[in-house]
């Protein structure tokens, strides 16, 4: 597992990070993604810091439509600030808009900050919502629960005297 990085060991010019482990970025309990990072951070005064990078994965994933597991590449570009958290509890007590800069803002607390926890959230953030291994991907038969990529299974669905558990609903909402 890495290891955090004391802030005052940053020298003034940066610190070039590079990572290359097995994270569980699911939280599955299990750290079976194989991650690839190389990022900058660089001090910009204030306790800010600049972080630039890039992250690799290609974590499991499960399709959304028919349930196979499927490999997701990722290729992720990081380009944001470090701020201490006590920069944002100054800033508590009195109400501001938010500018453009501030919204590419992360925090860390302490005096250590720790790559692969910066990793694995960004990692996170660039997971699709809805994970699709093929964008032609057919789905489940909503019948009888075939894979449709497959082979057409033959069940009667939508306006052909449809047999699945929600089609009583539909006389009910016509009325």
């Amino acid at each position: 597992m890495s290891m955090g990085i004391k802030i005052n060991d940053i020298p003034p010019e940066g610190l070039t990070v590079e990572l290359a482990e097995n994270l569980d970025i699911l939280d599955e309990g299990a750290a079976s993604t194989a991650v690839t990072a190389a990022m900058s951070i660089t001090p910009v005064g204030g306790g800010l810091f600049h972080v630039t990078g890039r992250l690799q994965a290609a974590p499991r994933l499960q399709c959304s439509r028919c349930l196979k597991e499927f490999s997701h590449p990722m290729d992720v570009e990081v380009d944001f600030d470090f701020a201490p958290v006590s920069a944002l509890e100054a800033d508590r007590d009195h109400e501001h808009e938010l500018a453009p800069s501030e919204l590419d803002m992360e925090f860390y607390e302490g005096d250590e900050i720790e790559p692969a926890d910066i990793v694995k959230e960004h990692l996170l953030l660039a997971l699709p919502m809805v994970p699709l291994h093929s964008e032609k991907c057919k789905g489940l038969c909503a019948v009888c629960g075939a894979d449709l990529n497959g082979a057409d299974c033959g069940c009667k669905t939508a306006g052909t005297g449809e047999t699945n558990a929600f089609s009583v609903l539909k006389n009910i909402f016509k009325k």
